[in-house]
């Protein structure tokens, strides 16, 4: 009964452990998803920022 025991103990820690590094990575990779979109939402506010100057400094010229 002891060896039965002792399996369910490490099996169960070893499920711990592999669930805890799963919570980590799956984290992880939402948090860099979630500051990737925003890299991209500030480069594409810069983009229209330059547009509308150069929109605007076209019509000065007109």
């Amino acid at each position: 009964m002891s060896i039965i025991n002792k399996t369910r103990t490490y099996l169960g820690s070893l499920l711990t452990v592999a669930g805890g590094a799963g919570a980590i990575m799956a984290g992880a990779y939402i948090f860099s998803r979630i500051r990737e979109k925003h890299e991209k939402e500030a480069r594409l506010e810069r983009i229209e920022q330059i547009l509308q100057k150069l929109t605007e400094e076209m019509e000065k010229e007109e």
